[in-house]
């Protein structure tokens, strides 16, 4: 087992929380990716129920990111599943692999589906207004919501009359490929979601 799922199961490792804002689902359809590139954006299989909940980040002693989690549930999880996107079967992986998101920019998030598309349209918004001003999506719209929080985690508002928004942080040590996992109660509900970031 991951030594950050081990964590959440038996808090056994040397991590801390830190919880930062909550997320608005409203689809419910939940996306973790790189926000800098939508085209990873395909939402998991599993739907939860529409609501504001909280996301923590799981920090080591040198508060590196090692996961982002939303809490769906005061109930604990006794076990961790893969998060797969339609398509995506398990039980075809090869022993040590697994179905994740890709990250280049050193940046994950979570966000409701119709939040990444709020995104797209924001980016070809910024595109229209700076014209040959326009750097990336990281430059113009998310380095400043980032460094209102030390460039670990940013909040970014996509839609202020739903309260619909990204929560965008730090990925770990940077780029890489990583899994989410559902965490699943003892009678079979879905509690939380986790990204590990791959630094235990």
């Amino acid at each position: 087992m991951q030594k950050l799922l081990s964590f959440l199961l038996h808090e056994e490792e040397n991590l801390h929380y830190q919880s930062i804002e909550n997320i608005t689902i409203i689809s419910g359809n939940v996306v973790a990716c790189d926000p800098n590139f939508f085209e990873e954006s395909t939402p998991f299989q599993k739907n939860i129920q529409p609501g504001s909940y909280p996301v923590s980040l799981l920090l080591d002693k040198e508060n590196s990111v090692a996961g982002s989690l939303i809490t769906f549930s005061n109930q604990k999880p006794v076990r961790f599943e893969m998060a797969t996107k339609p398509g995506q079967h398990i039980k075809n992986l090869e022993k040590n692999m697994i179905f994740g998101h890709p990250v280049d920019t050193g940046l994950s998030c979570f966000a409701d589906g119709s939040a990444v598309l709020k995104m797209e349209e924001l980016e070809r918004k910024k595109i229209n207004e700076l014209g040959d001003d326009f750097i990336s999506f990281y430059d113009d719209v998310l380095e400043e919501k980032l460094e209102e929080n030390n460039d670990m985690w940013g909040n970014l508002i996509l839609d202020e009359e739903h309260n619909l928004n990204a929560l965008i942080f730090s990925s770990g040590y940077g780029d890489g490929f990583y899994a989410s996992y559902w965490g699943i109660d003892e009678k079979g509900h879905v509690v939380s979601l986790v990204t590990d970031f791959n630094i235990l």
